[in-house]
């Protein structure tokens, strides 16, 4: 998800919240106020807006997977879509070896391959995919 779109909405979040000693807070005082508050005050403040925006969208936030190692990878549920548009959803399963490669459970092709000391590479045959965290599976 959007960090600056995250961020705009923490800092609504935070001006509803917040008492403010005038009615209307210009804008310049709300910043002030908000880069004044503790790292933890706007950590929460930032899972609440991502949460409320995740809400919208209906889907969990994509995890990132270039530099993922496979232990994270593993066991994750997926949406991958192939080069003639098919849309494969399904839970991943790794394989390791000289190649390390990630394929979708009952589909025989690799979704990801990875060389040792590599980043993680789409294999041919695929246009996208994105992974979701275990806990919010669709």
């Amino acid at each position: 998800m959007d960090a600056e779109r995250i961020e705009k909405a923490a800092i609504a979040i935070f001006v509803a919240q917040t008492n403010w000693a005038t009615p209307n807070p210009d804008n310049r005082q709300i910043r002030e106020w908000w880069d004044a508050q503790p790292d933890m005050v706007k950590d929460a403040t930032r899972r609440l807006a991502r949460a409320a925006l995740e809400s919208q969208t209906g889907e969990p936030d994509p995890l990132e997977w270039v530099d993922a190692d496979m232990e994270t990878l593993d066991s994750r549920t997926v949406k991958a879509v192939t080069k003639d548009g098919t849309i494969v959803r399904g839970r991943t399963v790794a394989i390791h070896g000289s190649l390390d490669q990630l394929t979708v459970e009952g589909i025989l092709q690799p979704l990801l391959m990875r060389l040792p000391g590599e980043h993680w590479r789409l294999a041919s045959g695929w246009k996208s995919l994105v992974f979701y965290d275990k806990t919010k599976e669709q």
